[in-house]
C-alpha cells in the first residue's frame, strides 16, 4: 500500500471517528465535572437532613458510582459502541440480585427513608408491633430498641415503616396512664384526691399540669377508670413505675378497693 493510500485511509478514519471521539471526550470530562458537583450537592443534602455521619459516605459513593456508570455508557454510545448488550447484562444481574435479596433491599429502602425523613431518632421511646423500648441505634437494615430491663430488640426497618409507631419523643410532655377496675360505687372525688397525692410522690411528674381521671366504662359491679399524670418523654417509664406504687398506697389509704374479678357462670 503506497503512502497516498495510507494517508487517504487515515483521513477517512479521522473524518469518520474524529468528531465522535472529540464529542466523547467533551462528554466524558464535562460529565465528570458535573458528577463532582452533583455528588457534593448530594452530600450537603444528606448533611442538611442530619443523616448519620457513618452512612453519608456510603450513600454519596453509591450515587457517584451510579452516575459514572451512566456516563460511561453515554460515552460508549457516542463513539458508536453498541451498549444494548451491556444494558441487558446489567439488567439481568440487577434482576437476579433483586430477587435474591428482595427482603434485604426492602429493609435497606426503609432504612434510607428513616434516615432521610427521621420519623424517630436515637433516644425516642417507641412501641412497634407490641415491642416497646428506647431507640439505641438506627442501622441501614434494622433499628435496635433497648427495653427498661436491658434487653435489645432488633426490628427490621421494613417493619418500622409498614405499620403504626407510637413515638414518645424526648423532652416532649406526655401522659403516663394507668387503667384500673374499681368498685362501681367509688367516689370520683376520692379517686382524684388519691391520684393527686400519688402524683406528688413521683419525682418526674409535672404536677403543675394536674392529674387526669376519666371513667372509661361502668357496669353494675365495676367501673373502669383511667388515671394519667404528665411527665417528660425520657422519664415516661420511671414515672409510670413510681405512679403505680404511689397510687397503690394512696388508694389503699383512701379506702378505695379494686373491683373483684368476675367469675364465669357455673364456676
Amino acid at each position: 500500500m503506497d503512502t497516498k493510500a495510507i494517508l487517504d485511509k487515515a483521513l477517512e478514519i479521522a473524518l469518520n471517528y474524529g468528531p465522535k471521539t472529540l464529542a466523547a471526550f467533551v462528554i466524558l470530562f464535562g460529565g465528570l465535572w458535573i458528577i463532582r458537583r452533583l455528588t457534593r450537592g448530594f452530600d450537603h443534602f444528606l448533611s442538611a437532613r442530619r443523616v448519620d455521619e457513618g452512612l453519608r459516605p456510603f450513600f454519596t459513593s453509591m450515587a457517584d458510582i451510579a452516575m459514572k456508570v451512566a456516563l460511561v455508557l453515554m460515552v460508549a454510545s457516542t463513539i458508536g459502541i453498541a451498549t444494548t448488550s451491556f444494558i441487558a447484562i446489567f439488567s439481568a444481574i440487577a434482576f437476579s440480585v433483586g430477587l435474591a435479596l428482595q427482603g434485604s433491599l426492602g429493609n435497606f429502602a426503609s432504612g434510607v427513608l428513616i434516615l432521610l425523613f427521621r420519623p424517630f431518632k436515637v433516644g425516642d421511646h417507641l412501641t412497634v408491633a407490641d415491642k416497646t423500648g428506647k431507640v439505641e441505634e438506627i442501622q441501614i437494615f434494622s433499628t435496635i430498641l433497648k427495653t427498661p430491663s436491658g434487653k435489645k430488640i432488633i426490628i427490621p426497618n421494613g417493619k418500622m415503616t409498614e405499620g403504626p409507631i407510637e413515638n414518645i419523643v424526648e423532652n416532649s410532655e406526655v401522659q403516663a396512664e394507668i387503667s384500673l377496675l374499681l368498685q362501681a360505687n367509688t367516689s370520683l372525688e376520692k379517686i382524684q384526691l388519691a391520684a393527686k397525692e400519688a402524683a406528688a410522690q413521683c419525682p418526674h411528674a409535672l404536677t403543675d399540669k394536674g392529674v387526669d381521671v376519666k371513667v372509661a366504662g361502668i357496669s353494675r359491679d365495676d367501673m373502669k377508670t383511667q388515671i394519667a399524670v404528665w411527665t417528660l418523654g425520657q422519664h415516661h417509664d420511671d414515672t409510670l413505675n413510681h405512679f403505680y406504687e404511689a397510687l397503690r398506697n394512696s388508694l389503699g389509704a383512701a379506702g378505695i378497693e379494686l373491683a373483684k374479678e368476675r367469675r364465669k357462670e357455673g364456676v
